[in-house]
């Protein structure tokens, strides 16, 4: 009996998919409406600050999506290489995830258009070039200068695409076939995927997001942003099946095991990325050196530390209470609920990373503007992610661990 007796054809509902042109206009004014508010930020005086508030708004957006894709990507290879038949059900939703990642290369257009065409250092003070940077930011211009960041820039997506674009290619090749040597040959390259993958988005974080303060350096910045976006993937993906089930699909194929396991590794990134946050804190507040203690010091004034603060309960404490039991983890509408928490602090978290600054400081106007910004992407996502699924089937349909996966039970 082939898996496709098992399994039926579901696609995403087509209100969804009619919905996307919608999705897609509405996110690209909010975008171009986030720019108007972000540039009145610095007020008259200063239209510079507005300038990079926009910038840095649109960066820290950008990462809230790309890396909830590159969690999507780590979390199928994952799978392949532990062999695990548990995920069969809910991987290829993670396969059509990381399948996001080409579009997000795309948006990543403006940001190389500012590094190139302008010497602007709204967003990246290295851009300003030689002469106008600080003594320690001028060694490192051999290093981050347009040429160069592009190139790598442009060799980690490459990475990703190719990882994302093969798997799902692969799977779908079986869905059609139903050769069980395919799923071997995923397992045998899923282990180099993670490793190449790895290195691109340690060094990706460096390069994307670290080095908008050129003068600050952290070795566990890249672990912290991995942390991070396999924390929003989790959660993404429970808010994602809930809503696929009030639509009436995957109501075999995904039980509450699935979701149970989905949200026992949601709360051990729950506990990871606080682990990391606060190494990182202690090691630099122990070492006490100014130039890597001045990273902290713009994110513990001017409002910024009541940001930092809310992290400290809402990324860590309250999710970590509220999702701690078993049976907070098989109540799928409080698991939903809470996940949809953890996505909203993921978009803090990204806030509090990229746009503190001696002269950025937290107010009204820079929160809407951003908020603004947010609801754009979210809205450029979802439209994107719809219309790129189209007619793919939401569950592999010949995966040889399909009948694994809808049997899957754990016991009490």
């Amino acid at each position: 009996m082939t898996t496709n007796s098992m399994v039926s054809e579901q696609t995403l509902p087509g209100t969804w998919r009619n919905k996307a042109p919608m999705l897609l206009a509405v996110g690209f004014i909010c975008v171009l409406l986030s720019l108007g508010l972000c540039y009145f930020v610095g007020g008259d005086a200063n239209r510079a600050i507005g300038f990079s508030v926009f910038f840095r708004s649109y960066l820290a957006n950008f990462m809230f999506c790309l890396t909830i894709c590159l969690g999507a990507l780590f979390f199928v290879m994952i799978q392949h290489v532990a062999r695990a038949g548990w995920s069969a059900t809910v991987r290829r939703l993670a396969e059509l995830l990381a399948n996001m990642i080409p579009w997000w290369l795309v948006l990543f257009v403006p940001i190389l258009a500012m590094v190139w065409f302008t010497d602007s250092p709204a967003l990246y003070p290295w851009n300003a070039g030689s002469g106008n940077v600080s003594p320690l930011v001028e060694e490192k211009l051999r290093y981050l200068n347009p040429f160069w960041f592009t190139i790598r820039v442009l060799a980690y997506f490459t990475v990703w695409v190719v990882c994302a674009k093969w798997f799902l290619a692969q799977s779908r090749r079986q869905d059609e076939t139903g050769d069980a040597t395919i799923t071997l040959r995923m397992q045998k390259w899923a282990g180099p995927g993670i490793i190449f993958s790895a290195l691109a988005v340690n060094f990706g974080a460096f390069d994307i997001m670290m080095s908008t303060d050129p003068e600050w350096f952290s070795t566990i910045y890249g672990v912290y942003v991995f942390a991070a976006g396999m924390l929003g993937f989790f959660a993404t993906m429970i808010v994602l099946v809930s809503l696929l089930k009030r639509s009436d699909r995957l109501q075999r194929e995904v039980n509450t095991e699935h979701v149970h396991d989905l949200a026992k590794f949601q709360f051990g990134f729950i506990v990871f990325w606080a682990y990391i946050a606060f190494s990182q804190l202690l090691l630099y507040w122990y070492g006490n050196i100014p130039e890597e203690t001045a990273w902290y010091h713009d994110r513990w004034g001017n409002g910024w530390q009541y940001v930092g603060l809310l992290l400290i309960v809402g990324h860590f404490a309250l999710p970590f209470l509220a999702t701690m039991s078993r049976a907070s983890r098989r109540n799928q509408v409080w698991l939903a609920g809470w996940s949809g928490f953890i996505l909203l602090m993921h978009w803090v978290d990204m806030m509090f990373l990229l746009l503190p600054t001696e002269d950025i400081h937290f107010s009204a106007l820079l929160l809407i503007g951003h908020l603004v910004g947010w609801l754009g992407m979210v809205l450029l996502f979802s439209g994107l992610f719809m219309y790129r699924t189209g007619e793919t089937p939401l569950v592999a349909l010949n995966d040889p661990w399909t009948p694994a996966a809808l049997s899957y039970e754990v016991g009490p």
